[in-house]
């Protein structure tokens, strides 16, 4: 998975001077959403697995608040609390989650993923939005606008009540199955065209290098005791730690470019984060096999 994330990365690089806004579409608006839609279509989530990961990643989100307002108390960061919060709070929990958990535990468990980042994305792309912009209305209406939403909620409407996407006709079928197919290759791809777009600033290194070690060491290990104290299922248990030990998401990037809120750092978070999770991901599911 590294490896073709290096190859876009490459690739990136290779053709700097082209705009890379029509794969990001074609990754969040057909790729991610027909990959969450069929997962969820195909194994509709019972609503204690929902419940289940909302309670977990709840903690997750409180602590993302509360640890920056600490460590800007204590001057432990320079950086504003909120773009800290919003990366702690916001994994790449979808992009590189999916493939992730598809070659950790299997296909069909890629639609355990998907409530993970439901679940995630709802709450950090609204209050989440909210306290990095102090903006309400922008943050719900951020909610109501997220594809994959959609596309999550129509496939588990369909699948709770027997209607599944692989027994449409197959003039519909198939183009689907060819799509869901190919989009891990065309998710990873991107996050190596994207990652290869990032201009990077070491000014912000100190506050990044601490907030990845919260992101990819610390709270997965909280992580692996919620779901002790939850007493989850084995691999439902696997797949929250694995989720929760994603690295930065790249709309952290995307998002403090957009807002003109210290994008340097938000670009920082996602890159350097991303490429030590090539280490703390084996690791992590090492651990999580021994517990």
């Amino acid at each position: 998975m590294f490896l073709i994330i290096l190859l876009g990365y490459v690739f990136g690089k290779a053709f700097f001077d082209l705009d890379n806004t029509i794969l990001n579409k074609i990754t969040i608006w057909i790729a991610g959403n027909v990959l969450a839609f069929t997962a969820i279509n195909s194994h509709p989530p019972l609503f204690k697995e929902l419940k289940s990961y909302f309670m977990g990643y709840l903690v997750i989100f409180v602590l993302s608040i509360l640890i920056p307002f600490i460590l800007k108390k204590f001057n432990l960061i320079k950086a504003e609390k909120g773009i800290i919060s919003f990366a702690l709070m916001f994994s790449n929990g979808g992009y590189l989650g999916y493939p992730v958990v598809e070659a950790l535990f299997g296909e069909e468990y890629i639609s355990k993923a998907v409530i993970y980042v439901i679940v995630m994305t709802l709450l950090s792309f609204s209050i989440g939005i909210i306290i990095l912009t102090g903006n309400i209305r922008k943050g719900l209406t951020n909610m109501l606008k997220l594809p994959m939403l959609w596309g999550f909620l129509i496939g588990w409407v369909l699948g709770a009540n027997d209607l599944y996407w692989n027994n449409l006709p197959f003039f519909l079928s198939r183009p689907i199955e060819m799509i869901k197919d190919a989009s891990i290759v065309i998710i990873l791809i991107n996050i190596g065209v994207s990652l290869s777009r990032i201009k990077i600033k070491i000014y912000d290194l100190y506050d990044t290098i601490l907030t990845t070690i919260f992101k990819l060491v610390i709270f997965p290990i909280i992580a692996v005791f919620l779901v002790k104290f939850m007493n989850l299922d084995p691999i439902l248990a696997g797949v929250f730690v694995i989720e929760v030990g994603m690295p930065v998401g790249m709309n952290v990037s995307f998002i403090t470019e957009e807002l003109k809120i210290n994008p340097a750092l938000g670009n920082l978070l996602v890159f350097v984060s991303t490429l030590l999770s090539i280490l703390t991901v084996p690791l992590l599911y090492y651990l999580i096999n021994m517990i």
